[in-house]
C-alpha cells in the first residue's frame, strides 16, 4: 500500500496533482483544486477536507481521460483525506 499524504503534505500534493491535471488538459480540475488549497476560507479543516473530497470524487467519476497515473493520484488522495478525517 502506498504512503498516504497526512495534513502537512497536502497542499504540495494537491499541488502536484494540480500540475498534472493542467498539464495533460485539464485546466478547469487543477484550477478547482488550486482554489481549494489557495483562497478557499474554510472554517475548519474538515470543511476544506470535505470540499477537497466533493472535488476529487468529481474528478474521478469524470475522469475516463485521465492518464493511470493521474487516477492513481485521485484515488490515493480520496483515501487519504477519508484516513484523515476518520480520526477527527
Amino acid at each position: 500500500m502506498p504512503n498516504l499524504a497526512g495534513p502537512e503534505e497536502f497542499p504540495a500534493v494537491i499541488n502536484a496533482l494540480g500540475d498534472k491535471l493542467r498539464n495533460s488538459g485539464f485546466v478547469a480540475k487543477a484550477d478547482r483544486l488550486h482554489y481549494l488549497v489557495h483562497e478557499f476560507v474554510a472554517t475548519t479543516s474538515n470543511e476544506l477536507y470535505g470540499e477537497l473530497s466533493v472535488t476529487l470524487r468529481a474528478i474521478q467519476r469524470e475522469g475516463s481521460d485521465l492518464s493511470p497515473e493521474i487516477a492513481a493520484e485521485v484515488r490515493r488522495l480520496i483515501r487519504s483525506i477519508d484516513r484523515i478525517c476518520r480520526w477527527r
